[in-house]
């Protein structure tokens, strides 16, 4: 019985050891988000494409808070004089900085958001994507970034809308549900910042697919099958002039704004 767990410990460990060497390839982590359904793959269908227009093409120097498995690295690099990728993580961190070594002008930082490890007035770019819940003090996680920031710098954040979940209780957990619109531009604007704007995403079709992902991870405890996130492509049948005024249930509001320039 003692070397059967001994043998399926070692097995374990073996298998982690390979999932974490293949979570290092960025064509092999590209290749697992192209058969598994998870929060990327149901985000992909409308808010991906938003946040790149958002982004545009000139970015300047960049920072990406809250950089996450890294989905826009890439991305934002390309587009980048330099690009400055920060999140808490530190084990996720170096997954996505070796996924992304051959990007040469991609730095990675392990920081929490206050204070950010960045000097005044240096960065053209702030991508602050599904973060600002996460904080006890959203505040001054803005008027951080808004210090950081060049007159006139951008910022492109994103938020989720209400109905969501709390976890408090969890270090990294969100402390509150989300932000209405009308919310997030108001503590935008008292930490500095002019709101350019703004549209939503993830609809209902998003939040069905997300339940069904959950539902399988829950009864199946495998990770979901793509097809599952094809729910989310749905959203973009409803009626456009219902999504961009916020009808249909957003799950997710984008918001471009730019540090208010000196008068």
């Amino acid at each position: 019985m003692g070397s059967e767990k001994a043998s399926g410990a070692a097995l374990a460990i073996r298998k982690n050891g390979l999932s974490e060497r293949f979570a290092k390839h960025y064509w092999i982590w590209r290749l697992y988000h192209l058969l598994v359904a998870d929060a990327v793959a149901i985000q992909r269908p409308t808010k991906h494409r938003l946040v790149r227009n958002f982004l545009g093409n000139s970015l300047g120097i960049a920072v990406d808070i809250g950089c996450g498995p890294g989905v826009f690295t890439r991305y934002v690099a390309r587009r980048s004089k330099h690009l400055i990728s920060l999140d808490i993580d530190c084990d996720s961190l170096e997954r996505v900085k070796s996924r992304h070594r051959s990007l040469h002008n991609a730095y990675f930082v392990a920081t929490s958001v206050i204070p950010l490890p960045l000097p005044n007035e240096r960065v053209d770019t702030v991508l602050f994507l599904e973060v600002l819940e996460h904080l006890v003090d959203d505040s001054a996680a803005l008027g951080e970034i808004c210090r950081v920031l060049r007159p006139g710098g951008r910022l492109i954040i994103s938020v989720p809308v209400p109905p969501g979940e709390v976890n408090e209780e969890c270090e990294w957990g969100h402390k509150r549900e989300g932000y209405e619109l009308l919310e997030i531009v108001q503590l935008l604007t008292a930490s500095g910042f002019e709101v350019i704007s703004h549209a939503f995403a993830e609809f209902t079709f998003s939040r069905r697919a997300l339940q069904a992902v959950r539902w399988w991870r829950q009864a199946i405890r495998l990770p979901a099958p793509i097809f599952l996130s094809w729910i989310a492509h749905l959203d973009h049948f409803l009626a456009s002039t219902k999504t961009e005024t916020g009808s249909h249930s957003p799950a997710t509001v984008l918001v471009m704004a730019r540090r208010k320039l000196r008068i």
